[in-house]
């Protein structure tokens, strides 16, 4: 195998590591863009999966895409939520705005991942294409937004409350423990009315 294959878009041929399933348009921000080393979060990039997940289901069941493109595309998309796909996501936060090039990388990788599934050539955007397809109905300037509102809510489920619920518990067990100690109260830098800790 080649160490690396020839993608296009608008600006013409670019090279690509044969082994990853982002395309040109990820390549060529990293070839641009190479600032910071902060990547994107994993939670932004699970949110933009479900979001592609979510929209290949919908123009699926609206007849707007194919069904077998569509469920190609929502096999990839899990893929990516179970974070098989984390490494082909190599994005710095860096970047516009509106995320343009992370939805792009998503595509991209989504796009060549499902090829893959239906027996295609990674590269070949056929039969699945990152901009006809997996993006058909989007526009990053929603896209991206909706991910990361995604990903918050995903984050504040996940990681915030099971957090305080341990914190409230944790508190809970000490007013228990500590009920029947008694301390001087203090306020105004003053010893105040007893209470227990």
């Amino acid at each position: 195998m080649s160490e690396f294959r020839t993608e296009t878009d608008s600006l013409g041929p670019v090279q690509v590591p044969a082994d990853k399933y982002w395309g040109a348009q990820t390549q060529r921000s990293l070839t641009n863009f190479p600032i910071g080393w902060e990547t994107m979060p994993q939670a932004v990039i699970r949110g933009l999966a479900t979001v592609k997940l979510a929209c290949a289901r919908v123009n699926k069941a609206n007849g707007d895409l194919e069904g077998r493109l569509a469920d190609a595309i929502e096999t990839a998309a899990k893929e990516v939520l179970a974070g098989q796909l984390d490494e082909h996501f190599p994005l710095v936060v860096w970047q516009t705005g509106s995320g343009t090039q992370s939805n792009m990388n998503m595509n991209e990788v989504l796009s060549n991942r499902a090829i893959e599934l239906l027996g295609g050539e990674r590269g070949s955007k056929d039969p699945v294409h990152p901009n006809d397809h997996v993006n058909r109905g989007q526009s990053s300037n929603d896209t991206f937004p909706t991910a990361m509102h995604v990903a918050g809510v995903t984050q504040l489920m996940d990681e915030t409350l099971p957090a305080l619920r341990h914190l409230r518990d944790a508190l809970g067990a000490k007013a228990e423990a500590f009920k029947d100690v008694v301390t001087t109260g203090r306020t105004h830098l003053q010893d105040a009315t007893p209470l227990t800790l």
